[in-house]
């Protein structure tokens, strides 16, 4: 209980401190600097935000593929989606405009940090909504932007991968932008599952915030794959399905689908 408090106590005031030189950053300081300076800026910020949390990164690659670090413009992340730090875990190897739900730009501070970092908010449940996205995400991808997504749909403990939407997908398949799957794997100082991080449930972001500063360190694996082609007429669901099974294969994890409804419906009480 010391051990936390102390945490808590060191944590907590950077982390806060943060959050305002964020807001600064990107209303004073982000209207007059260029694609370049945002995009520094985003890195370094997230860097400086996870590390205050006590969340190191360590970036990983497969055979053939790219550190996200070394990303080119123009393409798609899809990733499993553990934590509402996930995003400022990607931010700080690959700056994204990432998709998001739209009651994310409603929330104190984090709201105009996000939705001033590029962030593409979406009405869920509304279908309108989603074909506007998907000709957002084409456009962006187009001009060289890079844009993040969480085909999950939603936040999982992170010892599963939930099936996978195909919808946001189909706007790099319909300007031919290649997809890069990264897998996001949280882990604690004995190399367990860090569960510390989930987000699940009625868990609210301050109760999670309050729980990751708390905790001992975590690593976080982001292990980045080998990009997949979207020109040679696979569909969306074609290309969500083998990033997929290359994060299934690459975390290790189980795919959730694939286990007894019996089984999920117990680890989601247990979350």
């Amino acid at each position: 209980m010391i051990a936390t408090a102390l945490r808590r106590a060191v944590r907590l005031p950077l982390l806060i401190g943060l959050l305002f030189g964020g807001l600064f950053t990107v209303l004073v300081l982000f209207p007059f600097g260029d694609e370049a300076f945002r995009h520094g800026a985003i890195r370094r910020w997230s860097r400086m935000l996870i590390a205050a949390c006590g969340v190191r990164a360590d970036p990983r690659r497969a055979e053939g593929a790219k550190t996200l670090a070394e990303l080119p413009p123009g393409h798609l992340v899809v990733a499993n989606h553990v934590s509402w730090i996930d995003i400022f875990v990607i931010n700080a190897q690959c700056p994204c405009g990432f998709v998001a739900k739209a009651e994310i730009a409603r929330w104190p501070l984090i709201g105009t940090l996000v939705a001033r970092t590029g962030t593409l908010f979406i009405e869920r449940g509304k279908r309108h909504a989603v074909h506007r996205m998907i000709e957002h995400i084409g456009a962006r991808l187009q001009v060289g932007g890079r844009v993040a997504v969480f085909p999950e749909g939603t936040t999982g403990d992170g010892r599963g991968l939930l099936p996978f939407h195909a919808n946001l997908i189909e706007g790099a398949v319909r300007c031919g932008a290649p997809v890069v799957p990264v897998g996001l794997r949280y882990l604690d100082g004995d190399g367990d599952t860090a569960s510390q991080i989930e987000y699940i449930g009625d868990t609210t972001f301050v109760a999670s915030a309050w729980r990751i500063i708390g905790s001992p360190s975590i690593r976080c694996e982001v292990i980045a794959l080998q990009e997949i082609a979207t020109g040679d007429g696979a569909t969306r669901h074609e290309v969500a399905g083998r990033a997929r099974e290359a994060m299934a294969q690459a975390l290790g994890l189980p795919l959730e689908d694939a286990q007894p409804e019996k089984l999920r419906e117990l680890r989601r009480t247990a979350g």
